[in-house]
């Protein structure tokens, strides 16, 4: 029989996640704080639980895909939170970017009950999570990730075990830390290369001809040249994982001062109004330091 999926977050990745896994047949449950945004899947058959407790009693896995690890923590530890519902062979997957200390905590608790976790940060961004092709990598006990492959089959493509609790979400700071620099040292030269009147496609030519070519610089080119600013990752939730990865760096006495000053670049483009924009559009705030006009 099919494993009963609770899902909590109905935001931009986690509608689309739940989703496919309604579409694969799994018996599903939803949760998501603004109870409204569970409407649409409840049309298609899922059912809407009242809280974060309820919607593990209810269901035999609870996946979770929030926004920044207060929203993670609130769904696991407060009082109307899984805390009390959990039992024996309960398992939890935490699909969102917190940082590892706290993935930890959550094991910890968990496992003292007799239920799991298993940790798996995605990439893949809104197309992926809406396709089904995303990336999973993911902490924890080997066999729990067995027991789990057939749930995040259901929303991707492929789930690497990166190591125990704590490491998968180090992983996932990575990755997000060299989209940081891909995407700052490009916009930085889109932007010299148009006060030199160079053109952006003839730029993207030249970098997709090249050895450091890459599809991503295809895809936020584009974007820019559409000038199209539409969510895929938000400028709020990739600044939200640059400080999650420059406290974790901290900790270890790991110096990233080149992610320290990109980071400064995105607060700049928040600061501006432009955090809910998709992260192609930190190219604006290079453009207005630039004396550029911006739209």
């Amino acid at each position: 029989m099919q494993k009963r999926i609770g899902f909590a977050g109905m935001g931009l990745m986690g509608s689309r996640m739940a989703r496919n896994l309604l579409k694969k047949g799994f018996p599903l449950t939803v949760w998501n704080r603004t109870p409204e945004r569970c409407e649409p899947l409840a049309k298609e058959g899922a059912q809407v639980a009242r809280s974060p407790r309820e919607l593990a009693e209810s269901s035999d896995v609870v996946v979770a895909c929030v926004a920044d690890p207060d929203a993670a923590a609130r769904i696991v530890f407060a009082e109307d939170g899984i805390r009390p519902a959990l039992r024996e062979g309960f398992r939890y997957l935490e699909c969102s970017t917190i940082s590892p200390g706290l993935v930890r905590h959550m094991g910890e608790l968990l496992r003292s009950r007799g239920a799991d976790i298993l940790e798996a940060p995605v990439t893949g961004s809104k197309l992926g999570s809406e396709k089904g092709t995303l990336l999973f990598m993911t902490g924890g006990r080997p066999e729990t990730h067995e027991e789990l492959m057939p749930v995040m089959m259901a929303m991707g493509t492929k789930a690497i075990l990166c190591g125990e609790l704590g490491q998968a979400s180090v992983v996932k700071l990575v990755g997000n830390t060299i989209i940081s620099f891909m995407l700052e040292g490009f916009c930085e030269g889109v932007v010299v290369a148009q006060k030199a009147g160079v053109p952006l496609p003839k730029v993207l030519e030249v970098v997709m001809a090249s050895g450091f070519a890459s599809p991503y610089y295809a895809f936020k080119g584009g974007a820019i040249s559409r000038r199209d600013w539409d969510e895929h990752f938000s400028i709020d939730l990739m600044h939200k994982d640059q400080t999650l990865m420059l406290e974790e760096a901290s900790r270890l006495a790991v110096p990233m001062p080149g992610l320290g000053a990109i980071r400064e670049v995105f607060q700049s483009a928040r600061a501006q109004g432009w955090g809910k924009q998709d992260i192609v559009a930190v190219v604006k705030a290079l453009e207005a330091a630039a004396g550029l006009a911006t739209d």
